[in-house]
């Protein structure tokens, strides 16, 4: 899926473009936040609804907010667990891209939706996963601590 710069984000009831989003997040990345993204799936009979969340969340900042966007694709193409998680991946990987591009001295988070627990079927692509997030130079979480990802997840469904 290419990711879709132009596809507003939604905050609440109200959409944004991905600029205003930048915007709104200028101060916090300005005092060294992290930014968090991370991307869920829901495959349903003829579509896929992939949902990607950009994050912001610090105690000592009092601050958690975050920005979500949706786009369904036709399902064919994602009945294969590993060509939908990597789809997943590539998706945050773009949105991080964009961000570092706009905060290039920004520490951005990439939290993946798969696990290392023997009864996850995620398990086998960690390894993998982890060098492609961090050779573009993201941190990289895994579940439990992949929360942005349990925020797309709500908002696939």
């Amino acid at each position: 899926m290419k990711y879709d710069s132009e596809n507003l984000w939604c905050h609440g009831e109200n959409k944004l473009t991905t600029q205003e989003v930048f915007k709104s997040i200028k101060d916090y990345v300005e005092k060294d936040g992290v930014i968090y993204v991370g991307t869920d799936s829901m495959l349903k009979n003829d579509f896929c609804k992939f949902v990607s969340v950009i994050a912001i969340h610090s105690n000592d900042l009092k601050i958690a907010d975050y920005f979500y966007k949706k786009k369904s694709l036709p399902a064919n193409k994602y009945k294969i667990l590993q060509t939908k998680i990597f789809e997943e991946v590539d998706c945050s990987i773009q949105i991080a891209n964009e961000l570092s591009q706009q905060f290039p001295n920004s520490k951005i988070e990439v939290h993946v939706d798969v696990g290392k627990t023997n009864r996850s079927k995620t398990r086998i692509y960690v390894d993998m996963l982890k060098g492609w997030v961090t050779s573009m130079g993201y941190f990289f979480k895994i579940k439990p601590q992949s929360w942005a990802s349990y925020i797309a997840d709500w908002h696939s469904k």
